[in-house]
């Protein structure tokens, strides 16, 4: 018997609940396989986690997004960058 890891989603919203619902059994999938894919996909966007087709190209452009917000704006010399740092 394999163990499965168990997360708990509490909504405010009951028709949220409904929505998710309808939504997996118009694909005939249950609400958990639902929500977890949706989780799956989303951490896959935000580039948390790597899907085996895509994932590594998507993971890799999420990476260089997050370093450049922290560089700043690349082609300025290092006392502009400094200085708008000290702005900021």
């Amino acid at each position: 018997m394999t163990k499965k890891a168990r997360l708990g989603l509490y909504l405010e919203d009951e028709a949220i609940r409904r929505q998710i619902k309808v939504a997996a059994a118009k694909r005939g999938m249950s609400s958990t396989a639902y929500c977890a894919q949706a989780i799956k996909e989303r951490l896959v966007r935000d580039g948390e986690i790597t899907d085996k087709a895509d994932g590594n190209k998507k993971a890799l452009l999420a990476q260089m997004d997050r370093l450049r917000q922290d560089i700043g704006r690349v082609g300025l010399p290092a006392a502009e960058l400094v200085e708008e740092g000290r702005r900021r």
